[in-house]
């Protein structure tokens, strides 16, 4: 007896670029850009400020601009993946409460976001019967080719899915029911 197909219907899907999941990668970088638009600012205040024109001052300075302007391009992404969510969040509810018309089946912006970091699947009761599933399914993009840029950014596509799988009881009799009524001369034969 062949085993249940499982078939999947995709809800909505995003780009790394979209939502990341970590708005804080790169910060590193962030900072050392931050760092050098600091000092070059400060050269042009040292003109106007002797106060800067201590190494000490200017390193503090250089410091605390880089570390102020991180912060804020850090909390920047963080909001705009936070909105991100939120609407993905309303989406995938309008889906689930159309499916099992149960709002206790519903996710807040945290559930999703830990179901798409773990990459677990929710399973979902359609009047009371299971067999429904909601998962992410990242993909990776392609790999680039031989002579493509080497520090190409790679974007994962992450796709949020119901899977559909038919209930394990009762399915198998009715599977032999109607082999039975497709394939046996003898049984057609007595229909009138």
């Amino acid at each position: 007896m062949p085993t249940p197909k499982i078939q999947s219907r995709e809800v909505c899907s995003f780009t790394s670029k979209q939502w990341s999941g970590r708005p804080a990668d790169g910060a590193g970088a962030t900072f050392g850009g931050f760092s050098v638009i600091g000092f070059v600012l400060c050269l042009l205040l040292m003109t106007f400020t002797p106060a800067l024109r201590d190494v000490g001052a200017t390193m503090l300075f250089v410091a605390g601009f880089a570390t102020a302007f991180t912060v804020l391009a850090i909390m920047g992404r963080n909001s705009t993946e936070r909105a991100f969510l939120q609407c993905l969040t309303g989406t995938v509810n309008e889906v689930v409460l159309e499916l099992t018309a149960d709002r206790t089946n519903q996710l807040t912006p945290d559930g999703l976001r830990s179901l798409l970091v773990e990459g677990a699947s929710l399973p979902l009761l359609v009047n009371g019967v299971s067999g429904l599933r909601l998962k992410a399914v990242r993909q990776a993009s392609p790999k680039p080719k031989q002579n493509a840029n080497p520090k190409a950014e790679v974007v994962t596509t992450t796709r949020i899915v119901i899977a559909a799988t038919p209930p394990d009881y009762g399915i198998r009799s009715f599977d032999r029911l109607l082999d039975t009524v497709t394939t046996d001369p003898g049984f057609n034969a007595a229909a009138p």
